[in-house]
């Protein structure tokens, strides 16, 4: 979800080109303008709603096998939890609210709608995740988002409680910083951040990977909540983040079954998905004619997928593998180490090592603690043993880990 606003004097070229940008300069027209194509945008999105539709008897779901209970298990809990259609239409709606409302102190910007709520990953009580895109003005991109989220923290402190946005957003000055705020109305929160366009391309990416297979969408959300039961869900206490889970689904569907459930879609279609598409035009929910008919000669259910997950990732050969997604295969780690990419750091590639997509950085940086580590791998490893003796999803909704293992 994006929308682009830039002043006066863009020429018509561009405008046919990007007929999905809007372009306004100054004034009333120009704002008439932009808020007709801002709710010309919210009704395009919006007519995409099905697209968060849950079937309730998908095929292939069951097949009286002894899978069953395990397979309708994961299924009730997907479809109790995962972002419905309604929450999606009422995030959209917000998102033109924000956008509108930005205006109040930026004159040049776009903002996307990303992750977790476009990508299909979302669940009913996620987060909302916003990019701000901006034109630099210095050579700090760094400095220059600081500076665009503290001005709307400001709006927001100043007319926040009029606009029925939170009255107390908080600016986290991370390595990428984000402006935390909340909707009242709906009580969602949301993170934004500026310029931090990665963000536009993997969501891309996994809205693709989730529309190849009905079984993409379950298995990631049920690892998600199994992540967050045990407490392995959280960048800033040294674990993984939703979106690395989410790659290691999606690469174990590409290299750790036979046949693959997943393509590689960077091999598939290059001309997609690569570092050096124009963010600033992409559709991150678009269809892509060459592959929407795809269908996978992989027919595993649910819960043998599900157990093999864990399999997979009990035995990884962390050591000296990493997981990669635009490969679709493991790469040794050293080959991800020094790969030449302006934000990849030597230093990041510690004990689980996950490329990122398009920027080539580690996404589970964040676990560089060998305790928190060997705890990841262990909740892992418990959860696979306890599902190929009781095949019960909620016995690994937490697992129980031994006291050596806490």
């Amino acid at each position: 979800m994006k929308y682009y606003e830039t002043s006066a004097g863009s020429n018509n070229s561009t405008r046919q080109k990007h007929n999905h940008h809007s372009y306004s300069g100054h004034g009333k027209n120009g704002m008439d303008i932009m808020v007709r194509r801002a709710h010309g945008l919210v009704e395009r999105f919006k007519s995409r709603a099905e697209l968060m539709r849950i079937n309730p008897n998908p095929p292939g779901l069951l097949n009286g096998g002894p899978w069953d209970q395990l397979n309708q298990a994961i299924w009730d809990v997907f479809s109790s939890k995962a972002q419905k259609e309604k929450t999606y239409e009422s995030k959209i709606t917000l998102w033109k609210n924000i956008f509108l409302y930005i205006r109040k102190c930026l004159n040049s910007y776009g903002l996307f709608m990303v992750g977790s709520t476009m990508s299909g990953f979302g669940l009913e009580s996620s987060d909302i995740d916003m990019c701000l895109l901006t034109k630099p003005c210095t050579t700090d991109p760094r400095l220059d988002s600081l500076h665009h989220l503290n001005s709307i923290r400001h709006l927001l402190m100043k007319y926040g409680c009029i606009s029925g946005l939170t009255d107390v957003p908080v600016l986290i000055l991370a390595k990428v910083p984000i402006l935390k705020f909340k909707d009242k109305e709906t009580g969602f929160e949301i993170d934004l951040n500026c310029n931090n366009s990665v963000g536009i391309r993997n969501t891309h990416l996994l809205h693709s990977y989730a529309r190849l297979d009905w079984r993409v969408r379950p298995l990631v959300i049920i690892v998600k909540l199994w992540a967050q039961a045990n407490h392995i869900n959280d960048a800033k206490n040294m674990t993984v983040s939703s979106y690395s889970w989410a790659l290691m689904v999606i690469h174990y569907l590409q290299c750790g079954v036979t046949p693959p459930v997943l393509p590689c879609l960077h091999g598939l279609v290059p001309e997609k998905f690569n570092s050096h598409n124009v963010h600033h035009t992409m559709d991150v929910q678009e269809e892509i004619a060459s592959i929407k008919n795809f269908k996978s000669d992989n027919a595993t259910c649910l819960g043998e997928l599900l157990i093999g997950f864990f399999h997979y990732y009990s035995i990884f050969n962390y050591n000296h593998y990493a997981i990669s997604v635009r490969a679709g295969c493991r790469l040794p780690i050293d080959e991800c180490r020094y790969m030449k990419a302006p934000k990849n750091d030597p230093q990041q590639w510690k004990y689980l090592c996950i490329e990122e997509p398009f920027d080539f950085t580690n996404t589970a940086r964040s676990v560089f603690d060998v305790d928190a580590f060997k705890r990841i791998k262990d909740v892992i490893s418990c959860s696979y043993q306890e599902l190929v003796r009781t095949k019960m999803l909620n016995n690994v909704l937490p697992v129980s880990l031994s006291p050596s293992q806490r």
